[in-house]
């Protein structure tokens, strides 16, 4: 599989060639690019898998590239990279079929991630491709990591922020906002691709991890509650008999054989 990464930054793109495991994502081939016009270059000459990009690279913008690709009917999969939040960069990237998109600056992982969902979504979408792309692209790079394919950039950067920030009380606009979609859109398209809303999803996660916490070490019922995101003890509690059946404590106690 081949990477075009490209940005203006010649300090940037030699991180990213250099800090990513390519070879653990099953990338074998890696081009580089420092203007929008080099970049045309190389997609019009080069088969490429997946476009890692900057957005603003003036006098032109990456979503140029986007453009250019769709025109052409290249297959690449485009990944942003900003380091500006701007919402109608977002805007036109996700209009124009952009797969994903990333805020800088981001840890190597969070690429390897984003970089793994394309694959992921490569594979699905075309399963004709020879078996050695197949077989190196499904290798995670990482032991653990977290696995999204079927579901769409949007969804699984949702899922990704919930796991991530599960310790906080979150809501729906929080979430939106962090993937660049209207609340509503959100909603519907996560129940969609999950079969379960929004919140019933987050309220999942939060009492998967509470069962963890409770079987596995003896920190105080309250301090649980606190690391689930559950400022009041008693909703905490309430929850998570709704959705096991007992209370926390009465949890722990059989959980650990008492």
């Amino acid at each position: 599989m081949t990477v075009l990464i490209v940005d203006d930054q010649p300090d940037v793109v030699w991180g990213e060639k250099n800090g990513v495991n390519w070879a653990g994502l099953g990338i074998d081939r890696i081009l580089t690019a420092y203007s929008v016009a080099e970049a045309e270059d190389e997609l019009l000459a080069e088969p490429v898998d997946i476009l890692l990009c900057d957005i603003e690279m003036p006098p032109r913008s990456g979503i140029e590239l986007l453009s250019l690709i769709r025109e052409h009917k290249l297959s690449a999969r485009c990944i942003f990279l900003t380091a500006h939040a701007e919402f109608s960069y977002a805007q036109e990237a996700v209009r124009l079929g952009g797969f994903d998109y990333i805020l800088q600056p981001a840890p190597y992982s969070e690429i390897e991630a984003a970089v793994r969902r394309a694959i992921d979504d490569i594979r699905e979408k075309e399963p004709s491709r020879p078996e050695k792309v197949r077989k190196e692209a499904a290798e995670p790079s990482k032991e653990g990591a977290p696995e999204y394919a079927g579901y769409s950039a949007p969804a699984a950067r949702a899922i990704e922020y919930i796991r991530q920030n599960i310790n906080r009380e979150l809501n729906r606009t929080e979430i939106a906002e962090a993937v660049y979609l209207n609340p509503e859109y959100l909603s519907r398209l996560f129940k969609k691709e999950t079969g379960v809303t929004l919140y019933a999803f987050i309220a999942q996660e939060k009492m998967e991890q509470a069962k963890e916490m409770l079987r596995s070490t003896d920190i105080p019922v309250g301090l649980v509650a606190l690391k689930t995101g559950y400022a009041n003890f008693s909703y905490f509690s309430q929850v998570f008999k709704r959705y096991t059946g007992v209370s926390p404590l009465e949890y722990r106690k059989a959980a650990k054989g008492e």
